[in-house]
């Protein structure tokens, strides 16, 4: 009879995806808490300065509200938690991807301090509206900066999708279906953006190319190089590699 396979225990399997990944969950929870910080702290600031208004008329003013995009929207915040854990494979890459998105926050937040911009959206109209997505919709909208919201220019939920996109790009040791599958979501926050009224193309375009040139520059001079050392150096402490390092040498 031939003899079955035992099975790695879950807990086993676990601790091999932590030594492999672990600092990429701490980096991109990093990244999401100043997202936070950016998008909702910054607007204190800025409401001591004047509010510019970027609408591009017969463009902006005539996309129209599809309601089905508030989904993809939405998503983004899962999406942007799991697409660069996936790319995290490339450590190399990865800091140099983690330091472009702190310097793109940085810049956002100055421009969202110094020139804040806003954008004007439905909300009388969704809220006297019968229908209850209309209304969660005119409630989201209050919820998030009310009549005059702050936080546009650029975008930072496009900024962020951009960068879950460049993360895989390009990275052959990635599945082609998760690549094609980051980069679908990543289209449909884009457009997501444009059809909950939440953006005008101005942020969205200005946030693709922010990320674009960011990553650019951190990746050409590989910025994110002390970092990854960083890293490496706290898990052989943690993880005893070179203990491990040394005791598989002399067997």
């Amino acid at each position: 009879m031939e003899k079955t396979k035992e099975k790695t225990p879950f807990k086993q399997k676990l601790k091999a995806w932590l030594v492999r990944y672990g600092y990429a969950v701490i980096l991109t929870a990093i990244v999401l808490l100043v997202d936070c910080i950016v998008y909702w702290l910054t607007r204190y600031v800025a409401v001591n300065f004047k509010v510019f208004d970027f609408t591009i008329h017969g463009f902006d003013d005539k996309v129209p509200l599809l309601k089905i995009f508030f989904i993809p929207y939405l998503l983004a915040y899962p999406y942007w938690f799991i697409a660069p854990i996936i790319a995290a494979k490339n450590k190399k890459r990865f800091c140099n991807w983690f330091i472009a998105v702190m310097i793109s926050f940085f810049i956002t937040a100055i421009i969202y301090c110094f020139m804040p911009t806003t954008i004007s959206r439905p909300i009388d109209e969704m809220l006297a509206s019968k229908n209850p997505i209309d209304n969660w919709i005119g409630n989201f909208y209050m919820f998030d900066g009310g009549y005059v919201p702050f936080g546009c220019f650029p975008s930072i939920h496009c900024l962020l999708s951009a960068f879950c996109y460049i993360a895989v790009r390009g990275q052959k040791n990635i599945s082609f279906v998760n690549r094609v599958g980051i980069l679908i979501m990543d289209l449909l926050i884009l457009l997501a953006t444009q059809f909950t009224k939440q953006h005008y193309i101005v942020d969205l375009i200005s946030a693709v190319f922010l990320a674009e040139i960011t990553f650019f520059i951190c990746n050409k001079f590989n910025l994110g190089g002390k970092l990854e050392k960083l890293i490496e150096k706290i898990e052989n402490k943690i993880f005893n590699r070179d203990k491990e390092d040394n005791i598989s040498k002399n067997e």
